[in-house]
């Protein structure tokens, strides 16, 4: 799996900066986030590099806040809009993470979830305690702050991977949701029976990013081009202001970008940015009828992440796949790099973590004796709870939530090269424990 072979995985908490580092090589943002009640505090999430970040300063010093987390992979975080201390964490390999505390300590909220590998993640804005999770399997619901998860996945038979995957919740009355993929762009309003396609105008086309402006109410999706020559004319960023139905392309120029994120300002939609994955920043000033880069101070042209600051329109910030964060005070027209703070290696990590285990073991008053054929699972991967897991060299950990494993067994037979047999005890086993540990 993409995101299982390269998350590493973490023990270590609250290690902040005093001399700092620019720039870095190999640090991927995958999101950053600005706490709406408090702008100088900030969250930056990464995949394969050094976690979850928090500054509290506007980015001048930054904490890793890892505490009750085995993962350096993350794809996204989401603030409780009622409470900004109450956090949400996707996890690539691990599923979902939640913080009463700001980021201090977390704890899993994976019952249910039949697929722990998380690549997007909503609150529902209509129903207080519903969070919906795109993951490479279909969408999740859950229903009471992540404690339980059920399938919302009717009719989804186009999700399958990373890439491509998005998800957007609508305030509506009831909530309407859009899930991008692969093939095309689907709608679903809750008290629906599934998925259903938008129409035809993206039908089998891979849509790369969405956004909404309430203000406005209007949809906004990018789609990639497909080939090489023969449909570059098919990219671009396209908005609707009917939920869909019909679509028209924002000018020329974008035809053949990657566009991996959206930014609308709010106050001035007129005002749209995008983060693409070859050409860095674009900017428009006249609602998508023309297109200007707006580069200079950054390093990279891999922008994964655009945030606006709720108070300041000015102030901007660009996470890059490869060169950390970028922030801008001018609107965009130039940036330049945050700081960041020391960060261990991953074979620092994995001693950490392999210690950390054995003294959880050792000290725990439950004995746990799994069957033989178990130590063939952890050969592919280690478990987030340490009382089975036995890899010391793992890079992929998996939660013992609550749900069927039959099937996650059967998936992962092939490669960790289990007997029929060796299936139904493994599963057995953590069947039993996951409803023992969820008690």
């Amino acid at each position: 799996m993409f995101w299982g072979v390269l998350s590493v995985l973490l023990v270590t908490s609250g290690a902040s900066s005093e001399a700092v580092e620019t720039q870095p090589e190999g640090l991927f943002v995958n999101q950053i986030v600005i706490d709406p009640k408090d702008s100088k505090t900030l969250y930056a999430v990464t995949v394969f590099s050094i976690g979850l970040l928090k500054s509290t300063d506007g980015g001048k010093n930054w904490t890793q806040i890892h505490q009750g987390l085995k993962s350096l992979s993350f794809t996204q975080i989401v603030i409780d809009p009622a409470d900004s201390n109450h956090l949400y964490l996707a996890d690539g390999c691990s599923g979902l993470y939640t913080s009463r505390n700001g980021g201090r300590t977390w704890v899993e909220m994976n019952d249910g979830l039949q697929n722990t590998e998380i690549g997007k993640l909503v609150l529902d804005a209509a129903e207080a305690g519903s969070a919906y999770a795109a993951t490479t399997r279909g969408v999740y619901k859950a229903e009471d702050g992540g404690k339980r998860w059920l399938p919302f996945n009717q009719g989804d038979t186009f999700t399958n991977g990373f890439d491509f995957l998005g998800l957007i919740a609508l305030p509506t009355h009831p909530t309407t949701l859009y899930l991008a993929s692969k093939l095309g762009l689907y709608t679903r309003q809750v008290g629906d029976a599934g998925w259903i396609s938008t129409g035809e105008s993206f039908a089998g086309k891979q849509i790369s990013a969405l956004a909404y402006d309430s203000r406005n109410q209007r949809l906004y999706a990018a789609v990639f081009r497909r080939g090489v020559l023969e449909t570059l004319h098919e990219g671009g960023l396209f908005a609707s202001e009917d939920g869909g139905k019909h679509w028209t392309r924002l000018g020329e120029g974008l035809e053949q970008d990657w566009i991996r994120a959206i930014l609308i300002d709010p106050s001035d939609p007129k005002t749209i940015y995008v983060g693409t994955s070859n050409r860095g920043v674009i900017k428009s000033g006249d609602a998508g009828k023309s297109w200007k880069e707006t580069n200079i101070g950054i390093e990279s042209r891999d922008i994964r992440s655009l945030v606006m600051d709720p108070h300041d329109s000015k102030m901007l910030y660009a996470g890059s796949y490869g060169r950390w964060i970028f922030q801008s005070r001018n609107a965009g027209a130039t940036w330049s790099p945050l700081p960041i703070g020391p960060h261990q290696t991953s074979a620092q990590i994995l001693v950490s973590l392999n210690q950390e285990d054995e003294i959880v073991r050792s000290n725990s008053k439950t004995k746990v004796t799994p069957p033989a054929a178990f130590k063939k699972c952890n050969t592919c991967h280690g478990w987030t709870d340490p009382l089975i897991n036995m890899a010391p060299h793992g890079l992929w950990m998996v939660p013992v939530n609550r749900r069927d494993w039959g099937s996650a067994v059967k998936r992962m037979s092939a490669d960790a090269g289990l007997t029929p047999d060796e299936e139904k005890s493994i599963t057995d086993f953590l069947q039993a424990y996951s409803a023992r540990a969820a008690k």
